[in-house]
């Protein structure tokens, strides 16, 4: 490894102790230095933390949740719950139809339904950070889909369980991507399946881990597969080998975190109202150089974008990120470091040899995903690069094609981001899509 400048090093250094300090209240820290720490904290949300809230940038949106935006921008928008087998309770937010239409039922046709799912630590805000004409959720409804979007354990809007407490019981925050894609999305996409009546998903589209997920359970239950018509991975993070971000770097202490982790009893991580993460928006949201420092932040994760938008991004630092457990970025490293592959989370080889009857995690069968996918990729992206999506491509059941997203600079972050994103990525997205409507006695004659 080339020497690493001073910049880098202390990026690096910064990166790993934003990682390991997260505002996670099931913590077992020592009580000489958890009470302290405690009314430190306390002090912080009581007293600081609102007197930097006044001082922020006001972009309206910043302070909405997710369903709030949607109204917002003007289009109706349902909330619904979802038990998965495991207890956890997810929340999906739907808008049925388009800002132009003014109604929704309609005696002859019904609208497809459509399910989109985020990327790791954030939520399905992440589908409306820029205007309604480039934003994919507004533009899927503007088309005349039933847009649905999931939202992953341990979010802010999935932080719920039947008789887990995320705030007292570290069992809460006991998952990983596995969880994600053996629990949430078979539970989601079998809810929005039996709330609408149809037999199939117009598509499933994934950004990122929400690609993961997906193939995940595609492997699991071959019902998931006949469940979708097309399923589209934008910025598909599966194999990680050759992940381009500051992550890499952290990958190499992946049992060390672990050891700490189970230290300190760790179990949620970069919450979107923690102490580090307040600090963080109040340097980046209240200056011009505060907002340059907050785009480098992000640039190291999602890589460099030629152009920002930083309105978008005072939206977007509002959000995300959104929480989640420590496993989930635990199994992201440990992905990097296993190289070219597909695996579950390593437990180390007693838990191992428990879980699986081997002491190595077993890799996904990704020759079982059958549903139709549609790969969408740039070569400037560090969490997705050309050579593991490359990699993915050889190894999926029913590959239909692939989009090289045609400009030399598009970041991972472009696929949330980028004003360009609807006329690089989402409109040709939209072109592979079946007709948004089907015929109600088409639909029941098939049913039947």
């Amino acid at each position: 490894m080339k020497e690493l400048s001073t910049y880098v090093k202390i990026a690096i250094s910064l990166a790993i102790a934003y990682s390991f300090y997260p505002h996670d209240s099931s913590r077992q820290l020592p009580a000489f230095v958890s009470s302290p720490l405690t009314q430190l904290q306390q002090w912080f949300y009581d007293v600081i933390r609102p007197r930097m809230e006044r001082n922020v940038i006001a972009v309206p949106e910043v302070f909405m949740t997710t369903p709030e935006i949607i109204a917002n921008r003007g289009y109706p928008v349902e909330i619904h719950h979802v038990i998965t087998d495991d207890g956890y309770i997810l929340e999906l937010h739907r808008i049925p139809f388009g800002k132009r239409d003014t109604h929704q039922h309609n005696s002859t046709f019904q609208r497809r339904a459509v399910f989109l799912q985020h990327g790791m630590m954030g939520t399905d805000h992440f589908w409306l950070v820029t205007s309604n004409n480039n934003s994919l959720a507004f533009l899927l409804a503007d088309h005349g889909y039933d847009v649905w979007l999931g939202n992953s354990r341990g979010n802010t809007y999935a932080r719920k369980h039947i008789n887990l407490n995320p705030d007292k019981d570290e069992a809460f925050w006991d998952f990983s991507w596995d969880e994600m894609g053996q629990y949430d999305i078979p539970a989601s996409l079998d809810y929005v399946l039996n709330v609408t009546g149809q037999e199939k998903l117009a598509a499933y589209f994934g950004y990122s881990l929400g690609c993961s997920v997906f193939f995940m359970s595609a492997t699991q239950y071959p019902r998931i597969n006949d469940q979708v018509d097309i399923m589209i991975g934008l910025g598909p993070t599966v194999s990680v080998a050759h992940l381009n971000n500051y992550f890499r770097y952290m990958a190499p202490f992946v049992n060390i975190y672990q050891l700490y982790q189970r230290l300190f009893g760790i179990g949620e991580v970069h919450t979107n109202d923690g102490v580090l993460h307040s600090l963080t928006r109040f340097i980046c949201e209240t200056s011009e150089l505060g907002a340059k420092f907050g785009y480098l932040w992000l640039s190291q994760i999602f890589g460099y974008s030629d152009v920002f938008d930083q309105m978008d991004y005072y939206r977007l630092i509002g959000h995300y990120p959104a929480g989640g457990s420590a496993n989930t970025m635990v199994h992201l490293l440990q992905n990097y470091n296993f190289g070219e592959s597909f695996l579950k989370f390593d437990y180390g080889p007693e838990r191992n040899l428990e879980r699986y009857g081997t002491p190595y995690p077993p890799e996904y069968n990704l020759t079982l995903v059958t549903a139709p996918v549609f790969l969408v990729h740039a070569d400037n992206d560090p969490f997705a690069p050309p050579q593991d999506v490359a990699w993915l491509k050889g190894k999926l059941g029913n590959l239909k094609g692939s989009l090289r997203v045609p400009s030399p600079t598009f970041s991972h972050g472009d696929f949330v981001w980028s004003p360009r994103v609807a006329e690089l990525v989402h409109k040709p997205a939209i072109d592979l899509l079946p007709s948004p409507f089907i015929h109600k006695e088409t639909y029941a004659h098939i049913s039947a």
